[in-house]
C-alpha cells in the first residue's frame, strides 16, 4: 500500500466543527482509493500532526474495509487495464 504525502495544501480547517479535514489517496492493488477525512484539533495544531492523524484515519479505514470511499482503477498510458502479476 502506497499513501500519497498529505501537504498543509491539502488541508483545510473547519472552524464551526473545530476539525482538520483532507481527501487522503493511497493505492493498493493497483487501485487508487480516496478517503475524506477529518480530525479534531485546535486551529494551534501544527499541520503535520493533523496530516499525520489524518493519513493514521486513512489506513485504519483502508484496513477496516469500512467506511465512505471512492476508488479508481489505473489504467494503462494505451486505456488498457493494469494487471497484477500472478
Amino acid at each position: 500500500m502506497q499513501i500519497k504525502k498529505v501537504t498543509p495544501d491539502s488541508i483545510t480547517y473547519n472552524p464551526v466543527t473545530n476539525m482538520f479535514e483532507a481527501n487522503v489517496e493511497l493505492k493498493a492493488d493497483g487501485t487508487i482509493y480516496h478517503y475524506p477525512c477529518a480530525v479534531e484539533g485546535a486551529l494551534m495544531m501544527p499541520l503535520a500532526m493533523a496530516a499525520f492523524k489524518l493519513t493514521q484515519q486513512a489506513k485504519h479505514r483502508h484496513a477496516s474495509g469500512k467506511g465512505l470511499h471512492t476508488r479508481r482503477v489505473e489504467t494503462a498510458p494505451d486505456g488498457m487495464t493494469w494487471q497484477q502479476a500472478a
